[in-house]
């Protein structure tokens, strides 16, 4: 009698079986073959015994595929579907710098918390691919090595989510590389008033930009992503919808802001709004004098040519303009910064600047101005102590 999934080689010495489970993601075959040395009944025993963990799912569909395969699956099936462009071509880099180059041909299922461990390891001794300022090639950071366990964890979760693997073997390491964050940079009040004083003599959209994102807690891509008929000059707000990014391989396009949060609208000084105006009369003129060349975009922020004013460009020059007028040195997101710190030491309350920043929970601003929120704390005890001083003072009046 023949039996299912079996096929004889050798009458009651030797088996094949042979057990079909679908098609893999490449549309090749995906099959369980193994031979059975012994009896007819120990291979219809085994047979049994696979066909209940085929159906119970014991055995993962395709654990055997290897890391490269499932990176293109991944990328494509889940990446390209759930995240930004920017995004998707900061994963393709990570994966690209170290990931691939050391898992690529290890099957998932031979990816475990040992093999991840030694990784990590490795990582710490290996030189970045890219010099410092000085033409130094230093150490990968431990933040470097964090963006790679990031990705795999989010990689192999996805994998156990397709059953694909039985476990995330990032979720088990002993200690999973871990960033302390680096001390907040920013301009305290001293150093403002310099600023603005050297802005005074600077090219206007340059100056218009920077007083846009010292007080108006921008992200430079926001900023520059602004467009005209978002400026509302009557109710002096400004509406962000729009996120100007210059990624390497992709060049410069328009994406929406960072997190729906990151939607809002945006109230203004006047100062800000009286540079916006002498910016648009400013632009209106160029459009005259070079109607040929110059391009009507509805961009704010616009180039020698009427298009938009390339990120990289403004962090360029404001590089420039700070050791030009030797001011601290400072990154441009650390204006942002600069914003939310004055706004919080000055007692403004905390969701009016969550709000403010676009951040996607009031939790997020606690945790990025941990700074601020402590010197508030301290005022904080200094009132209660009073407060307790005074009822006692009361007290001993009361006595008198």
């Amino acid at each position: 009698m023949k039996e299912k999934n079996i096929t004889e080689i050798i009458p009651n010495k030797k088996y094949r079986i042979d057990i079909e489970k679908g098609r893999r993601f490449d549309g090749s075959r995906n099959r369980i073959v193994e031979t059975i040395n012994g009896t007819l009944k120990k291979a219809i025993e085994r047979r049994d015994e696979l066909l209940y963990e085929v159906k119970h799912s014991k055995i993962k569909p395709d654990s055997n595929m290897t890391l490269l395969e499932y990176s293109k699956l991944w990328l494509k099936d889940y990446a390209e579907v759930n995240v930004k462009p920017s995004t998707l071509n900061g994963y393709r880099n990570c994966l690209n710098a170290h990931i691939l180059p050391r898992f690529k041909d290890y099957k998932l299922c031979d990816i475990t918390v040992y093999e991840l461990e030694k990784f990590y390891n490795d990582l710490r001794k290996t030189k970045s691919k890219n010099p410092d300022s000085n033409g130094n090639y230093n150490l990968l950071s431990e933040s470097q090595v964090r963006h790679q366990h990031s990705l795999l964890c989010v990689m192999l979760n996805t994998a156990v989510k397709w059953d694909f693997i039985e476990f995330n073997p990032c979720l088990k390491l002993t200690k999973p590389p871990t960033v302390t964050r680096k001390e907040m940079q920013f301009y305290d009040e001293e150093e403002l008033q310099l600023l603005f004083k050297h802005l005074e003599y600077e090219d206007l959209t340059f100056k218009t930009a920077i007083y846009l994102l010292v007080l108006g807690g921008l992200r430079r891509g926001e900023c520059l992503g602004l467009m005209w008929k978002l400026v509302n000059f009557k109710e002096k707000t400004i509406t962000i919808k729009n996120n100007l990014l210059n990624i390497r391989g992709k060049g410069v396009y328009l994406e929406t802001p960072k997190t729906k949060k990151s939607l809002r609208t945006v109230t203004l000084p006047d100062v800000c709004f009286d540079l916006l105006k002498e910016l648009k009369n400013q632009q209106e003129a160029m459009k005259d004098m070079f109607k040929g060349s110059w391009q009507d975009t509805d961009f704010v922020f616009k180039d020698e040519f009427g298009n938009y004013f390339n990120p990289s460009r403004l962090s360029r020059n404001w590089s420039s303009f700070m050791k030009k007028h030797n001011l601290k040195h400072i990154r441009l997101h650390d204006l942002r910064h600069t914003c939310a710190t004055y706004l919080l030491s000055h007692n403004t309350p905390i969701a009016t600047v969550s709000k403010k920043l676009g951040h996607s929970n009031i939790y997020t601003t606690l945790d990025v101005y941990t700074h601020a929120v402590d010197s508030d704390d301290v005022d904080a005890s200094n009132l209660l102590n009073n407060m307790v001083l005074g009822c006692k003072n009361e007290k001993v009046s009361k006595k008198d």
